[in-house]
């Protein structure tokens, strides 16, 4: 819950009525020579030498703590369950690569081995064919050679 309080400006004057004027303030230029700050406070400040990781750090105070709390619990739900499914997943492509050589390796062979077979017995069967085209009769003519004898 937000708690809202008022500060009252030391420049603005309220009037009974509710009307509030504001008074001028004088704005002295900056003067190097008056400044309050040493130069040893200006080395802490070094942009060459700072990091990426001073950087973050620096913002964590932009970011609340409720809402740090959200994205440290989010960014840890994902990063949870990104390496569940890559480890899942790896199991489960090694499931499946190893299955499919233990079933589809010998498959495969035992189709080869039958279409083999099917283009040997076609030719087998061009051949017969040639053949009584080649010489119509001739199991007739050996047929009667076996009868005679």
């Amino acid at each position: 819950m937000v708690k809202l309080t008022q500060i009252d400006d030391e420049t603005q004057t309220v009037y009974p009525d509710g009307t509030t004027t504001i008074n001028k303030v004088e704005v002295n230029e900056y003067d190097e020579s008056d400044s309050e700050f040493s130069d040893d406070d200006e080395d802490d400040f070094d942009l060459a030498n700072e990091t990426i990781y001073d950087r973050i750090v620096a913002l964590k105070d932009i970011i609340s703590p409720q809402q740090r709390d959200a994205i440290s619990k989010i960014a840890s739900t994902v990063s949870t369950y990104s390496s569940y499914i890559a480890s899942n997943s790896g199991k489960l492509l090694w499931g499946l690569t190893s299955s499919s050589l233990l079933l589809g390796v010998p498959l495969a062979l035992a189709i080869l081995s039958e279409t083999q077979l099917q283009e040997m017995e076609k030719d087998m069967s061009l051949q017969k064919s040639a053949q009584d085209v080649l010489a119509p009769g001739s199991e007739d003519a050996f047929g009667e050679k076996k009868a005679i004898a």
